[in-house]
């Protein structure tokens, strides 16, 4: 099981080397928060490549997590136990994918986020 997870979890792109360890470094702030409350990085910090690539990551999430929140409001009156179950589950995946994010940035990695690497909204 542990081999499943660490292979999803490296299997995206790391494209730390676009990036100076200078920007990487006076960005790091801003990029935690990308992961937190992505509107404010999007918005309001274009000067710092590794702020914009997390925060368009962090923007992405965000998406993917709202409308998460909208399904789990249409169905959590359905009452099915697998449904129960599932969402959850769900919730723990988005929270973990987030914390993956903010571990990224602690270690100046550019690095992608499984599965949300696949769904781009924000570009």
């Amino acid at each position: 099981m542990k081999n499943f997870i660490l292979k999803i979890l490296n299997n995206v792109e790391d494209e730390t080397y676009k990036f100076s360890e200078e920007e990487m470094i006076n960005g790091k702030e801003m990029a935690i928060l990308c992961y937190i409350c992505p509107v404010i990085p999007y918005f309001f910090n274009k000067k710092n490549n590794f702020v914009k690539y997390h925060s368009i990551i962090g923007m992405n999430l965000f998406v993917i997590v709202l409308f998460y929140y909208l399904f789990f409001k249409m169905i959590i009156n359905i009452d099915l136990l697998i449904i129960k179950l599932l969402l959850p589950i769900i919730w723990l995946i988005l929270l973990l994918l987030s914390c993956t994010g903010i571990s990224n940035v602690c270690n100046l990695k550019a690095k992608e986020l499984p599965f949300i690497n696949k769904i781009k909204v924000f570009k």
